[in-house]
């Protein structure tokens, strides 16, 4: 049956455009190799961010005619991976096998390798392959005839096509006519079969019996909005078992091949690097018999090397290293010469100039004693576990020299010592990850209302809010990503329950699809409780199917009752690992009670659910874990106006996650508009409303009211109605104080049409627990979301908040440092420098001339979630160019930034050297954030913000380790590349406090209070809560 088979070999590079900023795109496999590196999704293998690589349209197909070679990290696991994409990877270029404990480590796994094989790719949880890809799997010889595929286009409706392997374009195509027709291996995301796949089958009406030959390709294509990418999906069924697997293993065998062949080549990898000039010289020669002398390669075949590695550097630098390899004056390189070259391509210089500060004999190298006090000393590592270290030592330095090098140091009997090429390894090594690791245990004993939790908005679409597409695929993404709280929209369908974008052109998927997909990914990426935020639109009938439903799928995971229905407090994330929480609002009551508390006003459906407790009212017994209520009346005229007129609640907003001007097509969103009552969610059914044991959702009347100190009660505000509440320094107050004990979820206002996203720090410093975000979007919003949870325990989506934003803190007994005066509040005064040193192999930009190379700068900027006042304004920062806003002051949402000098045509390995100081004074020290952004003078000299970077990476500043680091950079999509990197020094001082003068009033508001907050000292928001400034 497979007839004649033939090897698979990486096709002829291309010198892409750009790989990062392009509409066209480089290929990209973009997501990381790990312990399953598979892309056919067999148990729960993650589906990754969809908003990905970059490739060419349909129209430009013809003059794409073969793949450029993977150039971003492929992000996959299976069920069992928790590990995180930011802070392992980073990877060795070494030329010499595994050998001994190294193989035995990796043999079995594609993930927390040690010494994985291209030069620069760190803070993925994965990598591809340590050792050389072979010559590359066999091909069979009937996927390149064509196989007959049935694609599934529609429910039922089906046609026939010829499915062709294109070997020599790494490509799948399926009518030779129309080139449009067809997807490139290296833009495949994944390959979903048997239970993994069931979902599209049921969906498009393909029988059971067919599940063994069903399989659907989720690959990416490019959008026309900014540029960035979208996510499409082709079903199929094979004619038979044999042709089902030859697809699916094939298509999986070659991607893997080319990521790692890929991986390897960036490396310099001895055997890559063989290889290449074995298939060099097949080109040159054809079948022509020659002599190994006659192999000669120039310097046209050198540079097709380094175009086809994307190195971007000047054809004089290039040139400057052949002639230096160029021992015999010819012209030309023999194999010899070729590798001479290879090392000079190699070598770091920026590396050149730390080793020779650490090591004593340069020659010999570093001994274990110099390398401990350099990990010590200048990356502030932890070497109590000497051991460890020391086996660090030992294998970078079996990993860097040559098996016969090795033979002979053993012969001669000498000490270990680390060479120039090992210290370079360890440094891009994951052993010297940019971001703080997680403890081997932890657990988080706070209640849930003290941490912020990584949040998802319209967790359901995979693009706009107002016509993209509803997928499952888009929850996969952000739950394999750590979101621990998802958003699901329901709306009444006529086979039951969906889910979708409401008065849009978006499209729609079932709801029970959507609850199996959220139940069997759920904890993946963390253990840690995943909530899940109902919107409901949906009839009484179909909430009672929606209760089923979530019952049916989540089995024991779902929390249906309280853990200890004594308490009157939340339980804590640790309490409730791998348990799911439903989040809805309180279910429509049949008598009206604490109507009179409530001043006679029509609360609809938000009366109290089964768990909300009855609270006692002003000056009564307070219940413990209770705030006592406001000491102010809800009469007065400093809360009332703001508070009850712009009242809000989820799906209330003027333009809210639930509406839109657009109205759809569709049968299911006809139905959607006859369940909408003025643009209302609905009255949730008692079953339903059940569900939300610790998330009651309530329409907002104010904080005052008795039913916003229920302690499971949670708000939903849109950013609009969050702002209307929050104008004045008392609503601040109030609110902050507000979420300091209870839930409040915020989410982008319905305008925000092309699904952006705002600055999440506006929100955190007001303790809100939730922000949630346009997660389909990698904007500044997601950038520092990412970061936020990106390191140590942070990864759980899980992260405590700042002591100041969880309880209010009195100075009764101010220490002697802060002065006599006025009472005094605390701040933190945070120090930290950053060095540029270097850049390694960027890409190009959009655009960019043939005959031009790049021309990178880097810009480092400072976020912090301070405001901007006349005392304080905000980081002061020394180094390069200043290209902050005018008044050089910084604040929430105007960062301080500082820019390199341009490096002219070296996008390669461009060396910076740049030294930038920056100081602030902070409330909030734990809320700082640092951005780099690598961007390209258009012409060598000019500076400019306009277009999109090259790349970036953003980091919470109390997540970074200190030291040398090498940072991954991520593309537009939020994709990190496979080989660009930033190589940098960070330092970062302990905080020191400052203590600043409180406002009179609030000085005497806090007299005599020096007991936690929590307690039953009363008090109101007005005199407790600091003010803002």
């Amino acid at each position: 049956m497979r007839g004649r088979e033939t090897d698979f070999a990486l096709p002829p590079f291309e010198l892409p455009e750009s790989i990062v900023s392009r509409k066209t795109s480089q290929s990209a496999m973009s997501e990381a190799m790990s312990k399953s590196p598979n892309l056919i999704r067999r148990l729960s293998n993650r589906a990754s961010q969809f908003a990905g690589r970059r490739r060419q349209s349909s129209t430009q197909a013809m003059s794409r005619d073969h793949s450029t070679g993977p150039v971003i990290m492929r992000r996959r696991s299976d069920s069992t991976n928790t590990a995180p994409d930011g802070g392992k990877p980073a990877l060795f270029d070494s030329d010499d096998e595994l050998s001994g404990d190294m193989r035995e480590e990796t043999t079995d796994t594609y993930e927390s390798r040690d010494f994985p094989s291209t030069t620069a790719s760190i803070g993925s949880s994965t990598a591809p392959s340590t050792s050389s890809p072979g010559p590359g799997p066999v091909v069979p010889s009937l996927l390149l005839q064509g196989t007959v595929m049935t694609k599934v286009t529609k429910k039922n409706r089906t046609k026939l096509l010829t499915l062709v392997l294109e070997k020599e374009a790494a490509k799948v195509s399926w009518d030779k006519n129309r080139p449009s027709k067809s997807l490139y291996i290296d833009d495949i995301k994944e390959i979903r079969v048997g239970t993994n796949a069931r979902n599209y089958r049921r969906e498009f009406g393909v029988s059971d019996a067919d599940e063994s030959r069903f399989f659907s390709i989720v690959y990416a294509v490019p959008d026309k909005n900014k540029g960035r990418s979208q996510q499409k999906t082709m079903h199929l069924i094979a004619t038979d078992a044999e042709t089902f697997d030859l697809w699916t293993t094939t298509l999986d065998a070659i991607s893997k091949h080319r990521q790692d062949l890929m991986a390897s080549l960036s490396s310099f990898h001895d055997k890559a690097v063989r290889a290449y000039w074995h298939s060099e010289m097949k080109r040159q020669f054809q079948e022509k018999p020659h002599t190994e002398d006659e192999e000669l390669i120039d310097f046209i075949g050198v540079e097709r090397l380094c175009r086809s590695l994307h190195i971007h550097g000047s054809s004089n630098y290039l040139k400057s290293k052949f002639e230096q390899a160029d021992v015999s004056r010819s012209g030309r390189l023999n194999f010899v010469e070729f590798q001479d070259f290879v090392k000079l391509m190699k070598r770091r210089e920026d590396v050149k100039n730390i080793y020779e500060n650490i090591a004593s004999d340069l020659k010999k190298g570093l001994t274990l004693l110099e390398f401990f006090t350099f990990l010590a000393q200048v990356q502030h590592e932890d070497v109590s576990d000497a051991a460890y270290w020391e086996n660090v030592f030992n294998k970078v330095i079996r990993r860097s020299k040559s098996k016969e090098q090795a033979l002979q140091d053993a012969a001669d009997g000498e000490p270990q010592r680390m060479s120039e090429a090992g210290l370079s390894s360890y440094l891009i090594s994951t052993f010297n990850v940019p971001l703080k690791s997680p403890p081997p245990q932890y657990s988080m004993d706070r209640p849930m209302n003290e941490y912020y939790i990584s949040s998802s908005h319209n967790t359901y679409l995979l693009g706009r809010q107002v016509a993209g597409q509803s997928s499952v695929e888009a929850y996969i993404s952000a739950l394999n990503r750590g979101c621990r709280c998802v958003e699901v929209d329901c709306w009444n369908g006529s086979e039951g329950p969906v889910v979708m974008h409401g008065r849009t052109l978006t499209t729609h998927v079932s709801f029970a699809d959507v609850m199996s997909t959220i139940s069997k990914y759920a904890f993946v990426k963390s253990q840690y409780p995943l909530w899940i935020s109902l919107e409901v639109h949906c009839n009484e009938q179909q909430q009672a199917m929606m209760a089923d439903i979530i019952k049916e799928t989540c089995g024991s995971k779902l929390v249906t009752q309280p853990i200890d229905p004594s308490m009157e407090q939340l339980p804590t994330p640790s309490q409730l690992m791998n348990r799911i929480l439903i989040k809805v609002k309180k279910p429509r009551a049949e008598v009206p009670i604490l109507a009179e508390q409530i001043g006679g006003r029509n609360r609809g459906n938000s009366l109290s659910s089964p768990y909300i407790r009855p609270v006692q009212l002003d000056n009564g017994p307070i219940s413990a874990g209770l705030l006592p209520p406001s000491a102010y009346s809800r009469r007065t005229k400093a809360a009332c106006p703001s508070q009850l007129k712009y009242s809000g609640s989820e799906g209330q907003d003027s333009l809210s996650s639930s509406t839109s001007d657009s109205e759809s097509l569709t049968d299911d969103v006809s139905r959607a508009n006859q369940s909408r009552r003025a643009n209302k969610t609905s009255n949730i059914i008692r079953v339903l409303g059940e569900l939300g044991v610790y998330s009651a959702g309530l329409k907002f009347h104010g904080f005052d009211t008795p039913e916003s100190k229920s302690y499971n009660h949670i708000f939903s505000f849109s950013e609009s109605t969050f702002d209307k509440n929050a104008t004045t320094q008392e609503e601040k107050r109030i609110i902050t104080r507000h979420n300091m004990r209870y839930m409040l979820r915020v989410y982008p206002n319905g305008w925000r049409v092309a699904s952006t996203n705002f600055d999440p720090l506006k929100y955190w410093r007001r303790s809100v627990q939730m922000v949630a975000l346009n997660w389909q979007t990698y904007d500044l919003g997601m950038q520092i979301n990412d970061a936020m949870f990106a390191a140590g325990t942070d990864q759980s989506g899980y992260v405590l908040k700042p002591s100041e934003l969880r309880e209010i803190k009195m100075l009764p007994n101010v220490p002697e440092e802060a002065g006599a005066g006025h009472a005094k509040r605390e701040r933190k005064n945070v120090s930290f420098s950053i060095d540029i040193v270097s850049a390694q192999q960027l890409m190009r930009p959009k655009g960019l001339a043939s005959n031009r190379s790049v021309d990178p700068y880097i810009e480092v900027e400072v976020y912090h979630a301070d405001d901007k006042t006349k005392d304080n304004k905000g980081v002061v920062g020394e180094g390069g160019l200043d290209a902050s806003a005018k008044d050089g002051s910084s604040g929430l949402g105007a960062p301080h930034r500082r820019r390199t000098k341009i490096v002219l045509e070296n996008g390669f390995n461009p060396i910076f050297q740049e030294k930038f100081n920056f100081a602030l004074t902070t409330k909030y020290p734990d809320l700082v954030f640092v951005r780099w952004t690598v961007r390209c003078s258009s012409d060598g000299s000019t500076y400019s913000d306009k277009g999109s970077p090259l790349a970036t990476y953003t980091a919470k500043l109390s997540s970074l380790k200190e030291g040398y680091r090498t940072l991954p950079l991520h593309d537009i999509n939020g994709d990190q590349f496979l080989f660009s990197t930033l190589f940098c020094r960070i330092k970062i001082d302990t905080p020191t406090s400052i203590y600043v003068d409180s406002p009179e009033a609030t000085a005497k508001g806090l007299k005599g209070l020096s007991r936690p907050w929590h307690r039953n000292t009363p008090m109101s928001p007005k005199a407790s809560f600091e003010s803002d400034h």
